[in-house]
C-alpha cells in the first residue's frame, strides 16, 4: 500500500471525480498505473466542496488486454482504474505530461467518447488536477 499526498473527490451522482496533487504525487500515481495489484491510500479534508465526498484510496488493476476502465466503489470509498498495460501507459502519459508541461492550478479532463482509444466506456470521467 502507498500513502500518497493525493487528494480523490467525487460527484454526488455517478459522473466525475477529481484527483488532485502535487507534481511528486502526480508522478507516484502515474508511476503506480503500470503495475498491477497497487492501493493508494489517499487524503481528505474538512469540505470536499463543490464535490460530495471524499474518496480514500485508489486502486490499480491491470489486466491482459482491454482499455482502461474507471470506477467507484461506493462501499470502499475508492477509485479503481483498470486495464491493460498498453492502455494504462498511455493514461499514466497524459497524467505525467501535465506535471512536465502544465502549470499550477492546471487541470484535464479524461472522459470516455465513442472510439476511443484508451477508454472503455464509463459513467465516470476524470479531472486530474496539478496544485503546485
Amino acid at each position: 500500500m502507498i500513502q500518497s499526498d493525493l487528494t480523490v473527490r467525487r460527484s454526488a451522482e455517478p459522473g466525475e471525480v477529481e484527483i488532485s496533487g502535487t507534481v511528486a504525487a502526480l508522478e507516484e500515481w502515474a508511476a503506480a498505473l503500470t503495475r498491477d495489484g497497487v492501493e493508494i491510500t489517499t487524503g481528505t479534508g474538512d469540505d470536499p466542496a463543490p464535490y460530495a465526498a471524499y474518496l480514500t484510496a485508489i486502486r490499480v488493476r491491470s489486466t491482459a488486454d482491454g482499455l482502461v476502465e474507471v470506477s467507484v466503489d461506493e462501499q470502499r470509498q475508492a477509485l479503481t482504474v483498470e486495464g491493460s498495460g498498453e492502455s494504462m501507459s498511455v493514461l499514466a502519459d497524459n497524467i505525467r505530461g501535465l506535471c512536465r508541461e502544465g502549470v499550477p492550478g492546471e487541470h484535464m479532463h479524461i472522459e470516455y467518447f465513442p472510439d476511443h482509444f484508451y477508454l472503455a466506456e464509463s459513467p465516470v470521467s476524470l479531472v486530474i488536477a496539478r496544485v503546485d
